[in-house]
C-alpha cells in the first residue's frame, strides 16, 4: 500500500471502538488528498474489503463509510461528481459500492428491515440510508446526471439481487428516490418484483411502494 493510502485507511476505520462517534470532531486529521486521488482510494477501499478492510469491526467500517458518503461527515464523495476527474475512473468508483455490498454488507449485516424501524449494527445504518445521504443520489434527469443516474442504478439493482434483506431493500430504498430522476428506476423495480423467487412479502410490500416513488 502507498503511505497515503494506508493514512487514509488508518484516519478512517482504525478508531477506538468503544469511543464515541469521532465523525463530527471539530479537529479532523483528515488526509488532504487531491481530487483525482480520493476518488481512485475510495475505489479501491471499496474492491478490496476482504485484504483491507475485513478485520475491523461493524461500528469501525460503519462509521468510516458512513464518513466518506455521509454529506453531513465530509465531501469526500463530492470527488465522485467531481468533473474535473476523468469520468471513467468517477463512475469505477461508484461501481465499486457493488463489491463492497457483495462482499461485506450482505455479509455482515443483520438481516433486518430499516423502514420498519428493525435493529442492526452499524453496516445496518449505512446499508439504508447511503441513499438519503450521499450527494450521488441529489442529482436530477439533466444530461449532466447521466453517467452518474446510471452508474448508481446499477448498484441499487445488483443490490436487489443480493440474499440479505438489508441489501435488497438499501436497492429500493434507492431506486425508489430515484423514480423522479431516472426513468429506467420504476422498470428495474418492476422487474425484481416479477422475477424474483419466493420474495419476502414485507419486501415487495417495499418494492411496490418504491416503484412509485413512495419511500422512506
Amino acid at each position: 500500500m502507498s503511505s497515503n493510502y494506508t493514512s487514509f485507511i488508518c484516519f478512517l476505520f482504525d478508531r477506538d471502538d468503544s469511543a464515541s462517534d469521532w465523525r463530527f470532531e471539530i479537529d479532523s486529521d483528515e488526509p488532504d488528498l487531491e481530487p483525482r486521488e480520493a476518488v481512485n482510494f475510495i475505489a479501491r477501499l471499496l474492491r478490496s474489503y476482504k485484504t483491507d478492510l475485513g478485520d475491523f469491526t461493524d461500528r469501525q467500517l460503519g462509521l468510516g463509510v458512513d464518513y466518506i458518503f455521509n454529506m453531513a461527515c465530509s465531501s469526500l464523495s463530492n470527488h465522485l461528481l467531481d468533473e474535473l476527474v476523468p469520468t471513467k475512473e468517477r463512475m469505477s468508483g461508484i461501481l465499486a459500492l457493488k463489491d463492497f455490498f457483495e462482499e461485506c454488507l450482505n455479509e455482515r449485516c443483520v438481516g433486518s428491515l430499516g423502514h420498519l424501524s428493525e435493529s442492526g449494527n452499524e453496516l445496518n445504518y449505512f446499508c439504508y440510508m447511503i441513499w438519503d445521504t450521499t450527494p450521488l443520489a441529489c442529482g436530477d434527469s439533466s444530461s449532466k446526471w447521466m453517467h452518474t443516474n446510471t452508474a448508481i442504478a446499477e448498484v441499487m439493482e445488483f443490490a436487489l439481487y443480493l440474499d440479505n434483506i438489508a441489501c435488497v431493500e438499501s436497492g429500493l430504498h434507492g431506486l425508489g428516490h430515484m423514480k423522479d430522476v431516472y426513468g429506467e428506476a420504476p422498470k428495474i423495480v418492476q422487474k425484481y418484483i416479477e422475477t424474483v423467487r419466493a420474495p419476502d412479502p414485507r419486501l415487495l410490500k417495499y418494492a411496490e411502494h418504491a416503484k412509485i416513488g413512495y419511500v422512506l
